[in-house]
């Protein structure tokens, strides 16, 4: 053999040699993706991006929302707000695996209504509310009829030391930065009499006593008015006096709204009282609007009428 070809095979060997080296030593795949937009909102296409994993790749899964999927890129959508869990899992060809999970959140774009209630279907309405049961009985509340008036309503007519509370849970989407959570009621109060009192608590988080959640407002003709609830997580509440007596026989409108940044209340277009609060609506979820007479010292008759939840910016 001449010193050349016998130079050219040792170069061969040592070529062969090396490669089977990096292939020996190789590390494992990662994975990694990005999201865009940043910002996702509910029925919006995005985009799932597996180009910065790295590794000698061959296959990519998605899980995504209970749907499995593959490919390199993926398009895809949410139908609802809330908080998702995206996993991706990629594959080199000698068969090792690795993964990454990302939390993406839905939102709805600012002037979305999430809820509303005019009572306008009449009796079959009460179904939507059902009655608490731990005081009161199904006569104390109907759905009433007010001629050359708004039209149906629901009448609250419960009778002292008598708890009529009636609810309706709803599905929150997360906030993102700049939004609120708006709730609006109208209500008429009928009595003119003591003891009398009505309340207007969305964004419970559950139907237990004490009250949890977010703020709410109360009316008690015989313990200092209006007033604005701040629950406590350590189960007691913070009471704010507020500056608002509503006429009986005149219909009022009570709104709440809420954001990471705090709360507002007000009446009839007025602010009456602002601050900031333990409970964060900005992530979302279940929740339950409640109305009705929550005092066990006080009867209860109001029309309530027009409820309306939205996201507003």
């Amino acid at each position: 053999m001449t010193p050349a070809r016998a130079c050219g095979l040792a170069i061969l060997a040592l070529a062969l040699a090396t490669c089977a080296g990096c292939a020996l030593l190789s590390g494992p795949p990662v994975a990694e993706f990005d999201v865009s937009p940043l910002v996702v909102y509910a029925d919006d296409q995005i985009e799932l991006d597996a180009s910065p994993s790295a590794g000698e790749i061959v296959a990519y899964r998605w899980d995504v929302d209970g749907s499995v999927e593959h490919g390199r890129t993926l398009t895809t959508s949410f139908a609802r707000a809330g908080v998702y869990t995206v996993r991706l899992t990629v594959e080199d060809g000698e068969g090792r695996t690795a993964s990454a999970e990302r939390e993406v959140t839905v939102y709805v774009r600012s002037g979305t209504r999430l809820f509303s209630e005019s009572f306008g279907d009449g009796d079959s309405a009460l179904g939507r509310w059902p009655l608490d049961p731990t005081w009161a009985v199904q006569g104390e509340g109907k759905i009433e009829s007010i001629s050359g008036g708004p039209g149906y309503v629901l009448y609250v007519n419960s009778g002292r030391e008598t708890l009529h509370r009636r609810s309706a849970k709803i599905e929150l989407p997360p906030l993102r930065v700049g939004q609120r959570l708006v709730f609006s009621v109208r209500v008429m109060p009928l009595q003119t009499q003591d003891y009398h009192g009505f309340f207007f608590a969305p964004g419970r988080s559950s139907m237990a006593y004490p009250p949890a959640g977010l703020p709410y407002y109360a009316y008690s003709s015989s313990y200092g008015g209006s007033s604005l609830h701040e629950p406590s997580v350590a189960g007691g509440e913070l009471t704010h006096p507020v500056p608002f007596a509503p006429s009986v026989y005149e219909w009022h409108t009570i709104t709440l709204s809420y954001s990471a940044a705090g709360y507002e209340l007000s009446a009839d277009g007025n602010v009456l009282q602002t601050g900031i609060m333990e409970a964060d609506p900005s992530r979302g979820g279940p929740s339950w609007l409640a109305l009705g007479d929550e005092s066990l010292t006080e009867g209860c008759q109001a029309y309530f009428d027009d409820l309306v939840v939205s996201v507003e910016e």
